[in-house]
């Protein structure tokens, strides 16, 4: 099917500290590789990645550029990228222009072990964790998605791992566009999501790691092709 790729890599990546001052955090390589880089490559040659980018995104562009000379590639800058206003809800909004059709997204910061699937449908990709405060999670019942919290203490078991399959796009657009509330000082993807679930959301679960903390980052890269997925560090 026709489909196109959304990658967010807008971010200052606050939660690496250090790691993340003179680059880009998707520029950290993951077993010899910067981690966009194997989030490019799970996709088809000719398939379209759109790309938010804001922090350093000089060295980033010129980097994947120079990279994948053969891909179309199309950045979309972010302003602003952070503060009051900004977050992977609003970095994904800006990238609307370009996803008029179905698509996946994909966080900077996310890698699976698992093929990923078209955008056939609906599909929200989850990993089981300890603890989901941290994150977006779901409640899931016989692979339906059928309740999304965000950044609170519930009893749902599944992460939102920053992986979405989005088929009814103009539904998730004007969704996005509605509802702008500010989750944990941020525009979150999860004001889309909510609309999807209602019209039909099915859970994919992957082998995950997330590489946009110190700890998670160093678990990814012991584990990332042989070990065991992030528990939410």
């Amino acid at each position: 099917m026709r489909y196109k790729v959304a990658i967010l890599a807008a971010g200052v990546g606050s939660r690496m500290g250090g790691f993340s001052e003179h680059l880009n955090k998707v520029l950290i390589p993951i077993q010899g590789k910067p981690t966009i880089c194997h989030i490019i490559e799970y996709f088809p040659e000719d398939v379209e990645i759109v790309i938010a980018v804001g922090y350093k995104k000089e060295s980033l562009i010129k980097y994947l550029e120079t990279s994948y000379p053969n891909r179309k590639l199309t950045f979309v800058e972010v302003e602003p990228f952070q503060g009051e206003g900004s977050g992977p809800g609003y970095s994904l909004y800006c990238c609307k222009p370009h996803l008029e059709c179905p698509f996946i997204h994909i966080a900077g910061d996310t890698l699976v072990r698992e093929k990923i699937p078209e955008p056939d449908s609906n599909w929200l990709g989850v990993a089981e964790v300890e603890d989901t405060s941290r994150f977006c999670s779901a409640k899931i019942e016989g692979g339906d998605v059928i309740r999304i919290d965000d950044k609170v203490q519930t009893a749902n078991k599944h992460a939102y791992i920053g992986l979405i399959g989005v088929y009814d796009y103009e539904s998730f657009w004007n969704a996005l566009e509605e509802n702008k509330e500010v989750i944990d000082g941020e525009i979150q993807v999860s004001n889309g999501i909510q609309k999807l679930k209602e019209i039909g959301l099915k859970s994919k679960t992957f082998t995950w790691f997330d590489t946009g903390t110190p700890n998670s980052y160093e678990h990814a890269q012991k584990n990332y092709f042989d070990g065991e997925g992030s528990q939410g560090d």
